[in-house]
């Protein structure tokens, strides 16, 4: 049994949709999450920019005496958990892998669109983990750079439908039967993708394998909690606080929601 918390970290609030899996999943663990908002977006950056921020969040996390850590963010699973891993102890699990599993299970056609950041379209992230299982899949790669500051600034269903009409609009022409949502952030405007695209368009979620995937090693390494109690869950932000707390409580929906500033 461990009865430390599980880390997870972001460049925003778009992680805190694997923070909901997490604690739906496993309701007696404690967690503790940092978004790095101060720096958002990561998608933008450089890759020696991306892994000095994100081990940043690492180094705090680690702070926080976490028994695990979950980067809850494509392009720092892209970028910087191979070679942070090799430096840390605690083990970490990205996203990516986990949403690939999910894509290359859930298409019939073999015929999968992923949209995410600039970087981990540029770095082919998901259409290397999805073909490593199914050479024959074809994976359509979008980049959506414009989607994660919207939503940070939580610019409302019009902004979100004018963006992705435009930035969704050749899936549909690609006869794509499964499409994931490559950034933890995306989630939160599910229904928005829902509406941009054709019906029979399986969404997935990486978040929701990658709760199952933490579960299953959990066990598999006896890290469970032995409290029968609810986990307590600490949110911390470089960001804007208020900003950040409007959000969380959208996407926890809980109104209680509060983050501390960083």
């Amino acid at each position: 049994m461990d009865n430390r918390p599980i880390g997870l970290l972001d460049s925003g609030v778009g992680g805190l949709t694997v923070v909901k899996k997490i604690i739906a999943k496993m309701p007696h663990e404690a967690t503790v999450f940092i978004g790095d908002n101060a720096h958002i977006p990561y998608g933008d950056k450089s890759k020696a920019e991306i892994i000095a921020l994100t081990k940043q969040s690492v180094n705090f996390l680690i702070s926080k005496n976490v028994k695990l850590i979950i980067f809850a963010c494509n392009t720092a699973t892209a970028v910087a958990m191979k070679a942070i891993q090799k430096e840390i102890e605690p083990q970490i699990i990205g996203v990516i892998q986990s949403g690939a599993v999910a894509a290359a299970n859930a298409t019939k056609n073999k015929n999968v669109a992923v949209v995410a950041t600039k970087m981990t379209v540029g770095l082919h992230a998901y259409q290397k983990e999805i073909q490593a299982r199914d050479p024959e899949i074809t994976v359509n790669e979008i980049a959506a750079p414009q989607i994660v500051p919207l939503i940070e600034n939580n610019a409302g269903h019009q902004a979100y439908m004018a963006a992705l009409k435009k930035i969704l609009l050749p899936i549909n022409n690609l006869g794509v039967d499964t499409l994931v949502l490559g950034c933890t952030h995306y989630p939160i405007i599910r229904s928005e993708f829902a509406q941009c695209v054709k019906p029979a368009v399986q969404i997935i979620d990486p978040a929701d394998q990658v709760a199952q995937y933490t579960y299953n090693i959990m066990k598999r390494d006896q890290m469970f909690t032995d409290s029968s109690a609810k986990g307590k869950h600490e949110y911390y932000t470089t960001g804007d606080v208020k900003m950040f707390d409007e959000l969380g409580k959208i996407v926890l929906q809980d109104e209680k929601f509060s983050a501390q500033d960083l």
